[in-house]
């Protein structure tokens, strides 16, 4: 049989939606993607595992040039996968997951890094790090509402986020007042909502609801506002690069919308360079200590993660530091996105931050050698996930 001559990179997007052209979103990052496979030698597509030919050991995918736009064919399945499917159901999650344990039965595909199964898991290995350990909010899970409305007995404001989730989805700051309870809250879609209970049963039934069956995590409300009352924290994104090393593409503040309890982009927030905004906020020379222990954490968070959870390709970091200069981290993000390059105007930094992960590919496929006897061999093995 004729050795394959090059590799072939598949970008796993999640929920395909047939009345988009091409039916996927985040196209200008995957465009970059496919644009950076030709320089290592590999062919990059986008596809989803429910498209998988098993007799004919191909898949249904898109690949992008700058000549002929997006197109769709059969390719090969992938060498290796970079996951970037998200989820709007547990159903669609459902029957993606059997996809996967499907190619992975047709083809040992590794993925290009693991992901982390929640912000609790995210937890429990950055305390495994003495250093880290005083960077961490005290946090517990809790299965009721009636546990948050015991903290609030103790605490001012409490702080919830659901254990599995991103873009400030389904968080909620709650706190007692003269009056009552008021709670401030991201719904499922995003928006600002706000709500004032005079009693504890009505906020408990409230928050039964907005719970739902999901697990969430509660933390004391940490005072990641400037004084004008933005709410605001760092993002830092840390990348393998084309040499299998972490390295700090960049980082920069996120300044929530006002009246918004998170931060996040999608929430409507801007963007500012991180060294400007925190020397506005505390002063030149607090600021550069500030940022030393950001650039310390940016460091050392992705070695911790890793020694726990296996290899790693890129994290979006989220970073709080209170009104007293003193610095949190909030998330890991595995499926980070890059969207404060853009808003920041940094256009070269945005370059390297989309491309990364191909260099990041072809350093991994770059090990696997073919023996004099035909078959493979590689350095160290990679695994497929089921």
């Amino acid at each position: 049989m004729k050795r394959q001559s090059k590799h072939f990179i598949g970008i796993m997007a999640g929920e395909f939606r047939d009345n988009r052209l091409p039916p996927f979103g985040e196209t200008r990052f995957y465009e970059s993607l496919c644009a950076a496979g030709p320089s290592c030698g590999a062919e990059v597509y986008v596809f989803s595992p429910l498209n998988v030919d098993e007799p004919g050991m191909t898949v249904e995918g898109y690949g992008w040039s700058s000549e002929n736009g997006w197109e769709k064919r059969q390719y090969p399945l992938p060498d290796l996968i970079y996951d970037r499917a998200f989820f709007s159901s547990k159903a669609s999650y459902d029957a993606h997951r059997q996809a996967v344990r499907r190619l992975c039965s047709l083809k040992q595909a590794p993925y290009l890094g693991f992901g982390l199964k929640s912000k609790w898991e995210m937890l429990h290995f950055l305390r495994r790090d003495p250093a880290l350990r005083p960077y961490l909010p005290r946090t517990v899970r809790i299965a009721a509402p009636e546990e948050a409305a015991r903290w609030l007995s103790r605490e001012k404001r409490i702080f919830l986020k659901p254990a599995s989730g991103s873009q400030g989805k389904g968080t909620a700051m709650a706190e007692r007042t003269e009056d009552g309870w008021r709670v401030r809250a991201r719904d499922p879609a995003n928006q600002p909502i706000a709500f004032d209970f005079k009693r504890e049963a009505e906020f408990v039934q409230w928050l039964r609801g907005f719970m739902g069956k999901r697990s969430y995590l509660l933390q004391p409300y940490l005072e990641l506002s400037a004084p004008t009352g933005e709410t605001w924290d760092i993002r830092a994104l840390v990348q393998k690069n084309g040499k299998g090393l972490w390295e700090l593409t960049g980082m920069g503040a996120r300044i929530g919308a006002p009246g918004s309890i998170t931060s996040n982009l999608h929430g409507g927030g801007s963007a500012m360079e991180a060294n400007e905004w925190l020397t506005q906020q505390f002063g030149s020379a607090r600021a550069a200590e500030i940022l030393k222990t950001l650039h310390m954490l940016a460091k050392r968070i992705p070695a911790a993660l890793e020694a726990c959870n296996g290899r790693m390709a890129e994290l979006g970091l989220d970073l709080g530091v209170d009104r007293e200069g003193r610095v949190w981290i909030i998330e890991a993000n595995t499926k980070p996105g890059r969207s404060i390059f853009r808003k920041l105007g940094q256009e070269k930094l945005l370059r390297q931050a989309e491309r990364n992960p191909i260099a990041y590919a072809c350093y991994l496929l770059s090990r696997t050698s073919i023996g004099q006897d035909g078959k493979q061999a590689r350095a160290k093995p990679l695994i497929c996930i089921p």
